[in-house]
């Protein structure tokens, strides 16, 4: 006995599987790469408010036959042997991505001289009370891109009768060119590794507009520091994982770049692990459900670890990739390994985020830069106090005992008010970094100069000179000359 579902009913719920614009059309272009395209254009409409919207490629196109087939709900479905390169998942993705969007949608594919065009229209399916197809559907014209003709190679995807289902039915002009900036972010970083030739390069475009690749572990600035790259898991569920702290903000040479570098949704969205399917970007900047004694969160001071892990796509079902591929959870064999990973990034994060883009301090170079602040434990919470051994904190102690007395007082009110919960609340808002206070100018090199003359320390005053600039995170040849001549020293 059969019991076959409502046709009409099944494709409306399957509209409700959770796409958005982005991650729907981002399910046509991997439908393209699969193709073995170069080249894929896209043209998204405004149209007053009733959008059109086209996905054109320049692929191996498809016979009649194998359209029908990629028509079929759930054709090649989860437990089909795939191609490395093979980004599909449960034979869903080009129907229920489109029809998220609209209600009807039309496929045009040239290949072998010939030309087969079909359409899923819900009206059409609803009316006929079956799985009903139309043959040969009428298409208007796109602006950008054209239909595949006789003779050429390649499919167009068209999405029409747009509705409230979707998110780019009914907005104003300036609402739906800001989701289309949407867009055209979520594409330049899903596929950054194809638009830039790390994988098959390729080449798309939205309304004539190329999309530049928008790399999340930043390679290609002297600041990011990769901490290393290893296998995890053996045979065909071996996996590769490599991670990245990314620089401090003060790296960064304006603030447009440090906005860009960050990524869609911010630096603090952003951070945690990016994983890769075929190469294609499936989860951008996740703790994955891992932790210690509880999970991760997204803290600020954790904001620039990233980690790439690389599957290939037979680790689907281990991974439990979704069918909008922009979910996965990590096998349980695995999540012990990739912990281990993200404590490490994350601590070395931390002290970059710390540390202002300065080098990440050894224990040795701890110990030799004398910190100004120092942290402390006392019945349970934790305090900062004023680092008594510094230089210029001993020498100034050490001056007579009026003078020791006022500074201990000083001190003392310093440390007791710290503003620490207001500092806190200013990075948890993104709110910029409090300035460190560093001026480089005459006031600071008197400063310097009349600490390391007043210093008790035997060491050679360049010494001393080294020491305090690495503990106020300073690397300026020029300001340490012009110390150093104040002082009557040499280099």
């Amino acid at each position: 006995m059969e019991i076959a579902p409502t046709a009409a009913a099944l494709l409306k719920s399957l509209r409700g599987l959770g796409y958005t614009p982005e991650t729907a059309l981002a399910d046509l272009v991997d439908n393209s790469i699969a193709a073995g395209a170069r080249t894929i254009s896209l043209s998204i409409d405004w149209n007053d408010g009733d959008p059109r919207i086209a996905v054109r490629d320049d692929g191996r196109g498809m016979s009649r036959d194998q359209l029908m087939e990629a028509m079929r709900f759930g054709g090649e479905g989860p437990e089909a042997e795939r191609a490395p390169d093979d980004l599909g998942r449960f034979g869903l993705g080009m129907k229920t991505a489109t029809l998220s969007q609209c209600r009807r949608m039309a496929v045009v594919s040239a290949q072998g001289g010939s030309l087969s065009s079909l359409s899923w229209d819900i009206g059409v399916v609803a009316k006929a009370r079956k799985w009903a197809v139309v043959i040969d559907p009428e298409l208007p014209e796109f602006e950008h891109v054209t239909k595949p003709h006789t003779g050429e190679h390649g499919t167009l995807v068209a999405l029409q009768v747009m509705d409230e289902m979707g998110g780019l039915h009914g907005l104003d002009s300036e609402r739906f060119f800001a989701k289309l900036a949407d867009i055209r972010a979520h594409f330049s970083m899903v596929f950054h590794r194809f638009l830039s030739g790390d994988a098959r390069r390729i080449r798309i475009l939205i309304n004539g507009r190329d999309i530049p690749p928008w790399d999340p572990m930043l390679r290609t600035h002297a600041a990011t520091r990769k901490l290393g790259s290893s296998p995890i898991g053996i045979g065909q569920q071996a996996i590769k994982v490599t991670s990245y702290v990314l620089p401090h903000r003060d790296m960064f040479a304006n603030e447009q770049e440090f906005q860009t570098a960050g990524g869609p949704g911010g630096w603090a969205e952003r951070q945690g692990f990016y994983v890769y399917r075929g190469d294609r970007l499936v989860v951008a900047g996740s703790w994955l459900g891992l932790g210690e004694r509880r999970e991760w969160t997204k803290d600020e001071s954790s904001r620039l670890a990233r980690i790439a892990v690389d599957l290939p796509t037979a680790c689907d079902p281990a991974w439990r990739i979704d069918v909008i591929k922009a979910r996965a959870r990590p096998p349980a064999s695995l999540r012990s390994r990739l912990v281990r990973v993200g404590l490490e990034c994350r601590d070395r994060a931390r002290e970059v985020f710390a540390w202002r883009g300065g080098q990440v301090r050894t224990p040795t170079e701890v110990r030799q830069t004398s910190p100004l602040w120092q942290q402390e434990h006392v019945s349970g919470r934790r305090r900062y106090r004023v680092n008594r051994e510094h230089p210029i904190i001993l020498a100034l102690l050490e001056q007579g005992s009026e003078t020791a007395r006022l500074a201990r007082s000083a001190i003392s009110l310093i440390e007791r008010t710290v503003p620490v919960e207001r500092i806190w609340l200013d990075v948890s808002e993104d709110v910029e970094m409090p300035s460190s206070g560093v001026d480089k100018g005459a006031e600071l090199v008197e400063d310097l100069v009349t600490a390391i003359r007043k210093s008790s320390s035997d060491l050679p005053p360049e010494e001393i000179l080294d020491l305090l600039l690495r503990s106020m995170r300073i690397a300026d040849p020029v300001l340490r000359d012009t110390i150093l001549a104040a002082l009557g020293g040499d280099e």
